[in-house]
C-alpha cells in the first residue's frame, strides 16, 4: 500500500532506473515495516519543471502509505529516501520536497475491495 510517486527533469538517459527502482522499493519496506510486495515506486523522468526559478535538476516527491506515518515517523523517511534520490537522480537535497500524506484505509483499494476490509479496520 505505501505508494512513493517521484517527478523529475533528469532525462530518462540518465537514469539507471532498475537500480534506483529496487533501492527505494527495499527502503520503503525497511522504513515502513511493511511487505515489499506492497511497494508501489514510480520515477517519472522529463518532466517539464522548474524549482526556485531554475530548471537545474530537480524532483518532487508525493509518498502515501496506511499508517507508519506522522511527525517523527516522516523524518525517518526523509533521511532514508533524501540520499537514494540524490545518488540515483543527481538532485541535491535542496531541489527536492517530499510530501507525506497518511491515507485512510478506506481511502485506499485493493483486489476488489478496500484496505479497511482487508485490514479490519
Amino acid at each position: 500500500m505505501p505508494n512513493l510517486r517521484i517527478e523529475t527533469n533528469v532525462a530518462k538517459d540518465k537514469i539507471d532506473m532498475k537500480a534506483c527502482l529496487t533501492e527505494l522499493s527495499k527502503a520503503l519496506a525497511n522504513t515502513t515495516g511493511k511487505p515489499e510486495q506492497y511497494m508501489v515506486v514510480q520515477v517519472i523522468p522529463d518532466v517539464a519543471m522548474m524549482f526556485g526559478g531554475s530548471d537545474a535538476p530537480c524532483a518532487n516527491a508525493f509518498f502515501m502509505c496506511i499508517g507508519k506515518m506522522g511527525a517523527e515517523e516522516n523524518k525517518v523517511h526523509a533521511a532514508n529516501l533524501f540520499p537514494i534520490i540524490t545518488k540515483h537522480l543527481g538532485v541535491p537535497e535542496d531541489r527536492l520536497y517530499i510530501l507525506f500524506r497518511d491515507a485512510p484505509s478506506h481511502e485506499m483499494a485493493w483486489k476488489s475491495t478496500t484496505f479497511k476490509d482487508i485490514l479490519g479496520k
